[in-house]
C-alpha cells in the first residue's frame, strides 16, 4: 500500500495563472517556487498527489477574470492556481480538525464548493492541485453540503482517485437530480392566448404541493375556475391574472410578479414567439412544461448554456392533462435499457468516460447499439481500437462515424440507418457545440432524452424543433458538475471493482509538464486525461505507450491495452518521486 511521508518542505512548486492564455501560466514558461503554507487552527494542509487536467481548465485560460466562477479576479495582483480533479493526502492537521482528520490520510476532493451560497470551487477560487500543498478549510470541511474532502479507502491509487471527480460528472448526467413538479411555494406562470377553450385539467400538476403565486395570462375560462375548485381549496394561493402581456413584455412581467425568473411555466398551444421569449425568465431549476397538440410552425431559441448549468427542463404533453407531463415516469434520467445511442463527440476524454460506462453496464439495463461521432481522425480510431472488443464481447453494435470524412448527406442516412428512422433512444452530446445539439434534435425519438453534457457558457443559444417534446414526450435536459454523494459513489465502485477509473490516463508527467499537458488539451492530442504528478518534480509529459522508450519499467508495468495500473504508478512514484513517498508492500 502508499504510506505517505508528512515531512513537510518550506517551499513548493506551483503553476499561478497571472491573466488570459497559456502564457500567463507560470512565468517565462516555468513553475513559481512559494513558500508551503501553514494551517490555521480551523484549516488542514493537504499535499497534491495527483491531478487530472480538464477541459474546463482550458475555459479558464481563455476567459481570465471573465471566467464566471472567478467573480471579476484580478488575476496580475492575485493569482489563481487550477487543478480541481486531485488526489490529495493529509499533512498538517489545525487544532479544531483532528477529531476528523490525520496526517497520512487519503483524500479525494468533491471541487464544487459553496460555502454560505457561494461557489468557491477548489482550482479556481481556493488554490487547487497544481500547487505541491494546499489548504482545506471550513468552506471545503463544512461547507453547505457537509465535507467536500472524501475519505478514499486504502488501496487506491492517485490517479484512478483524481479522476473520480471527472467520472462523478459523468455518473451525474444519468441520475434524477432535475425537478420533475411544480415547485412548492414558488411562482408559476400559466400562458394561454386569446380564443383558445380546450377543456384542460389540473391533474398532478400540484402533486407535490402548490406554488406561492400563480399568475394566468390568457388562460380558458375553464381552467381558472379550477385553480379555485376542490383540488387546490384548502391551500393558501395568490392567483393574478396578467391578460394581453406580448413576448417583448414577458421580462417586465418576470420582475414585477416573479422577482425577475418564473419557477415553472406552463404554456398552452404554444407559438414559437412565446416559447423564444421564455429563457430569459425561468428560474434555475425551473420547469416549462408545454401542453399542445399541433406541431410547431418554426424552430424556436432555446438557452443551451442554461438547460445545461442551470438544470432547466422542456417538458410536455400532448393532451388535455397538463399534469401528465410531470414526474419520474415520463422523465427518465437513465439510459433507456436496450435502446439506441449516439454520443456526439465521444473521442475526447469525457466522451470515452460516457462510452466506458455505458459498455460496463449490466447486460439488462444496457443499450444494445452505440453510435458514436467523432471528427477528429486519430480520436476516431482509437475509440474503434479501444472499445471494439469490450462492445462486441458485451453483444453491443458499436458504430463510428467520422462526419469530415463522409457528406452530410452520407452522414445522415449512416444516422438514419442506425436508428431504423424511428430516431435515437438517448443522444448525449459531449461538445460544447450549439449546432451540435441542433443537428442532433430532429434525430431523437419519440419519448427519448438529449442530454446537453457539452459545457456551454449562458446565453448560447439554438434553433430547436420542440414540438416532438410534447409530441413525443421526449426530453431536452442537461447536467453540469457533481455532488459529494456522486463522487463518493464513484469511490465505492471504484473500490468493489466495478469501474476503472485510471484506464481513463492517456499521458502522464511531472509538475514540470503542466503547461505542456494543458497545450495538450487545447490541441486535442491525446484521446484520454492528462493526469500530472505534482510530487514529481521533472518529468516529461509522455502518452503512456510512449513510456516504452522514456521510462521502460513503468511500461512493463501498464495492464491490457496499455492501460494506467496501481502497479504503474508505484513503479513512477518509486523511482521520479524522489523521497515524497516510501512505498511499502504494494496490493491491487
Amino acid at each position: 500500500m502508499y504510506q505517505a511521508k508528512v515531512d513537510i518542505p518550506e517551499t513548493m512548486l506551483v503553476w499561478p495563472l497571472y491573466g488570459v492564455g497559456l502564457e500567463n501560466l507560470g512565468r517565462n514558461g516555468q513553475p513559481a517556487r512559494w513558500p508551503v503554507p501553514r494551517p490555521a487552527p480551523d484549516q488542514i494542509l493537504v499535499r497534491s498527489d495527483a491531478v487530472g487536467l480538464c477541459y474546463s481548465d482550458v475555459k479558464i485560460l481563455r476567459l481570465g477574470r471573465d471566467h464566471p466562477r472567478l467573480y471579476g479576479r484580478d488575476l496580475e495582483h492575485h493569482p489563481i492556481v487550477q487543478g480541481h480533479e486531485v488526489a490529495l493526502t493529509v499533512v498538517e492537521v489545525g487544532e479544531a480538525w483532528r477529531d476528523r482528520f490525520r496526517p497520512g490520510q487519503r483524500l479525494a476532493l468533491q471541487a464544487d464548493i459553496y460555502y454560505r451560497g457561494f461557489n468557491l470551487a477548489y482550482g479556481y477560487v481556493f488554490y487547487g492541485g497544481l500547487a505541491q500543498y494546499s489548504l482545506l478549510g471550513p468552506a471545503a470541511l463544512a461547507g453547505d453540503e457537509g465535507c467536500y474532502a472524501i475519505p478514499v479507502p486504502e488501496g487506491l491509487g492517485y490517479a484512478e482517485t483524481a479522476l473520480t471527480e471527472p467520472w462523478a460528472c459523468v455518473e451525474a448526467a444519468y441520475t434524477p437530480r432535475r425537478r420533475l413538479h411544480v415547485k412548492p411555494g414558488g411562482v408559476l406562470w400559466i400562458i394561454g392566448r386569446r380564443g383558445l377553450d380546450a377543456p384542460y385539467v389540473l391533474g398532478r400538476t400540484f402533486a407535490e404541493g402548490l406554488p406561492h403565486k400563480i399568475v394566468l395570462t390568457d388562460v380558458p375560462n375553464a381552467l381558472a375556475c379550477q385553480l379555485g375548485g376542490p383540488e387546490v381549496a384548502d391551500r393558501p394561493q395568490e392567483v393574478i391574472a396578467r391578460n394581453g402581456v406580448p413576448p417583448s413584455g414577458y421580462q417586465a412581467l418576470a420582475r414585477v410578479e416573479a422577482g425577475g425568473a418564473f419557477d415553472d411555466i406552463i404554456v398552452l398551444e404554444p407559438e414559437a414567439a412565446v416559447i423564444d421569449a421564455l429563457s430569459p425568465v425561468v428560474a434555475a431549476g425551473a420547469t416549462v412544461n408545454l401542453a399542445a397538440t399541433r406541431p410547431l410552425d418554426r424552430a424556436v431559441q432555446v438557452d443551451l448554456g442554461r438547460i445545461h448549468y442551470d438544470y432547466i427542463v422542456y417538458l410536455g404533453t400532448r393532451g388535455s392533462d397538463i399534469g401528465a407531463a410531470y414526474g419520474p415516469v415520463r422523465n427518465r434520467s437513465e439510459l433507456r435499457r436496450d435502446g439506441v445511442v449516439w454520443v456526439v463527440g465521444g473521442g475526447g476524454p469525457m466522451g470515452r468516460m460516457h462510452l466506458q460506462r455505458m459498455l460496463e453496464m449490466p447486460p439488462s439495463a444496457g443499450p444494445r447499439q452505440v453510435v458514436v461521432a467523432e471528427t477528429n481522425t486519430l480520436r476516431s480510431a482509437e475509440i474503434t481500437h479501444t472499445f471494439a472488443g469490450p462492445a462486441a464481447a458485451k453483444g453491443v453494435e458499436l458504430t463510428v462515424l467520422n462526419p469530415r470524412q463522409m457528406t452530410a448527406d452520407a452522414f445522415d442516412a449512416a444516422l438514419r440507418a442506425a436508428h431504423g428512422g424511428g430516431g435515437f433512444d438517448d443522444i448525449v452530446v459531449i461538445v460544447a457545440s450549439a449546432p451540435a445539439v441542433a443537428a442532433a434534435m430532429p434525430h431523437l425519438a419519440p419519448d427519448g432524452m438529449l442530454q446537453v453534457f457539452g459545457g456551454l457558457a449562458r446565453g448560447t443559444e439554438a434553433s430547436l424543433d420542440l414540438s416532438n417534446v410534447y409530441l413525443g414526450s421526449a426530453q431536452l435536459t442537461g447536467s453540469a458538475g457533481s455532488t459529494i454523494r456522486d463522487q463518493a459513489a464513484v469511490i465505492t465502485k471504484v473500490r468493489l471493482g466495478h469501474l476503472s477509473t485510471a484506464s481513463a490516463v492517456a499521458a502522464i508527467g511531472g509538475m514540470s509538464a503542466a503547461r505542456d499537458g494543458m497545450q495538450g488539451l487545447i490541441d486535442g492530442r491525446f484521446p484520454g486525461k492528462v493526469v500530472i504528478f505534482p510530487q514529481v518534480e521533472t518529468f516529461p509529459l509522455t502518452a503512456l505507450a510512449d513510456l516504452e522508450m522514456v521510462a521502460p519499467a513503468v511500461h512493463k508495468q501498464l495492464g491490457p491495452g496499455g492501460a494506467w495500473t496501481r502497479q504503474a504508478e508505484a513503479e513512477f512514484l518509486q523511482r521520479y518521486a524522489g523521497d515524497a513517498y516510501r512505498l511499502q508492500e504494494f496490493q491491487m
